[in-house]
C-alpha cells in the first residue's frame, strides 16, 4: 500500500472531528472485555503478534469456543503462521495488541491492508497501541519503531477502507490510584497534555459490501 499524505491527513481529521479530542474518548478497564463485545461463540479469530498464545484460552472463557489461528515472527510458540504475507483463509476478527507500533508506518499500513483483505465483509479488527499522551508506555521500549495518536491509527484505518466503530482509552488501576489520577490529578494532566491512560484501543469494521 502506497501512502497519500493528503488522503491519510483527511481521514485523520474526519477521526478527531467524528471522536473529539482525547480527552473525549471514554475509558474501558481491559482490552479482552472490549474484544468480547465484538465475537461470539465459534467466532474465526486471527491474532497478528500472538505471543504465547494465552489469547485464544482467554476468548474461549467468554464464548465458549473460538477458531483461533496465530502469527507472529517468534518461532518460541507453535504459530499457524509467522508473516502476516503467509496467513491464509477468511476471519470474522482480526486483533493486533501491542505490535502496530513496533513496524514503520509504511508496514503498519501493509499490514492492515492485509488485515482488510482477510476479514469476511462486516469482520472487525481491533488493535492496541501506547497511548501517545502517556510518554513512558511508548518511550520505555526500545523497539518501538512509530507512535501513533488515536487520530492516525484511526485515520489509517478509514484510509484502508474500515469504518472506525469505537475508540476507547485503556485504564485498569487499583481504587486509590483511580480516584487519585482519574479524578483528583485529572485537570493538571490535562493542562500539561498528559493522560493517565496507558494504550488506546481501536475497533473498525470492513463495510459488508466492498
Amino acid at each position: 500500500m502506497t501512502l497519500d499524505w493528503q488522503k491519510l491527513y483527511s481521514h485523520r481529521k474526519r477521526i478527531e472531528k467524528t471522536f473529539g479530542d482525547l480527552w473525549n474518548l471514554p475509558v474501558a478497564t481491559r482490552y479482552h472485555k472490549v474484544v468480547a463485545g465484538e465475537g461470539g461463540t465459534g467466532t474465526r479469530l486471527l491474532e497478528v503478534g500472538a505471543g504465547d498464545r494465552s489469547f485464544e484460552n482467554k476468548m474461549a472463557g467468554y464464548w465458549g469456543s473460538v477458531v483461533y489461528a496465530s502469527c507472529d515472527i517468534d518461532p518460541t510458540y507453535p504459530h499457524e503462521f509467522h508473516h502476516i504475507d503467509e496467513v491464509t483463509g477468511e476471519y470474522d476478527l482480526i486483533c493486533a495488541f501491542e505490535m502496530i507500533e513496533h513496524v514503520t508506518l509504511d508496514d503498519a499500513a501493509h499490514v492492515i491492508q492485509r488485515m482488510y483483505d482477510l476479514l469476511k465483509p462486516g469482520g472487525a479488527v481491533i488493535l492496541t497501541t501506547p497511548n501517545i499522551y502517556y510518554p513512558p508506555a511508548f518511550m520505555r521500549d526500545v523497539t518501538h519503531m512509530t507512535p501513533f495518536c488515536y487520530d492516525e491509527l484511526g485515520g489509517l484505518l478509514s484510509l484502508t477502507g474500515f469504518h472506525v466503530t469505537s475508540i476507547h482509552r485503556l485504564y485498569h488501576d487499583s481504587l486509590i490510584k483511580k480516584l487519585i489520577r482519574r479524578y483528583l490529578m485529572y485537570p493538571l494532566f490535562r493542562a500539561i497534555g498528559i493522560d493517565f491512560a496507558k494504550q488506546i484501543i481501536v475497533v473498525a469494521r470492513k463495510p459488508e459490501t466492498v
